[in-house]
């Protein structure tokens, strides 16, 4: 019983390894055959190659899809950092364009004040020279502003000042380059005036909080609101004729004389440039500065 087995075992052995051999044989067999037989279609050479390509075809598609995903993110992020630098790039020259916008513009606006000055300088008396405003100076009652004129332009003290719609004040001190003026709003700032209309005489004076008031008005006067005043030329400072202001309102005091509120022509808040006119004799000859001058 036991030989029997053994020699079953022997040959069950010896024929799966018979077998294993035959079949590696004739795999052999058919490889040499699918290499050595044409395929089908004669362009792609042999069988065996053409088996070939069509195992490898999968893993050739996958390589050639990780290849471009590969290829366009590496473009992507190329284009990323292209178009930061690009953007950069834009918004500096963006940020020049815009300088120079804004000192074209700044450059054609002083040209127009000037050209605005220019044309009406005609019609004010003895203008000396053209100055920019460079400050503005507003406090308790005090009205002032910095002109970019002094001394080696010929300003002197005295100087009446004014721009194209009207009388804005007069210098009351000078220096070489530059120069303070009294603005007719100040609280102590005083003016001959005239009514164009009627022809009466009256002196504006300023409140210091921006308004104008005309005094010296008799309550038998026909003066009504929007009535046009003027310099009277009779203080020895400003010269006649140059705008002033409107009636604002009229109204009845308690004295002989009516409340007479004035609103002045010249734009006192937006000062940019001032003409400076010649002085009279009588505000260079008085003695310590013109007449109401802040110490």
């Amino acid at each position: 019983m036991r030989t029997t087995s053994s020699r079953t075992e022997v040959i069950g052995g010896r024929s799966r390894r018979g077998g294993a051999v035959l079949a590696a044989v004739l795999a052999v067999c058919v490889l040499l055959l699918s290499a050595q037989a044409p395929a089908r279609n004669r362009a792609s050479g042999t069988v065996l190659q053409s088996w070939i390509l069509s195992a490898a075809a999968p893993l050739l598609s996958a390589l050639s899809w990780i290849s471009r995903g590969v290829t366009s993110a590496a473009d992507s992020v190329s284009e990323v950092f292209s178009a930061r630098k690009d953007n950069v790039a834009l918004r500096t020259t963006l940020a020049s364009r815009e300088e120079e916008l804004f000192r074209l513009r700044a450059e054609l606006a002083q040209r127009q004040r000037e050209e605005t000055l220019a044309a009406s300088a005609p019609s004010l008396p003895s203008v000396t020279v053209m100055a920019p405003v460079l400050l503005l100076e507003r406090r308790s009652g005090f009205q002032s502003v910095l002109i970019g004129a002094g001394s080696t332009r010929g300003v002197v003290a005295g100087s009446p000042i004014a721009v194209p719609e009207g009388l804005v004040g007069r210098v009351v001190t000078v220096g070489r380059t530059v120069s303070r003026a009294q603005l007719l709003l100040d609280g102590l700032a005083a003016a001959g005036a005239r009514i164009v209309r009627t022809g009466e005489l009256g002196v504006v004076r300023g409140d210091g909080s921006g308004a104008m008031r005309l005094n010296n008005i008799p309550r038998t006067s026909t003066v009504k609101a929007g009535d046009a005043i003027e310099s009277a030329g009779i203080d020895g400072i400003y010269p006649r004729g140059v705008p002033i202001g409107q009636v604002d309102a009229v109204s009845r005091g308690s004295s002989l004389f009516l409340e007479v509120r004035v609103k002045p022509s010249a734009p006192f808040s937006r000062l940019a440039d001032v003409l400076v006119l010649a002085p009279s004799p009588a505000a260079i000859e008085t003695p310590g500065g013109p007449r109401g001058e802040r110490p």
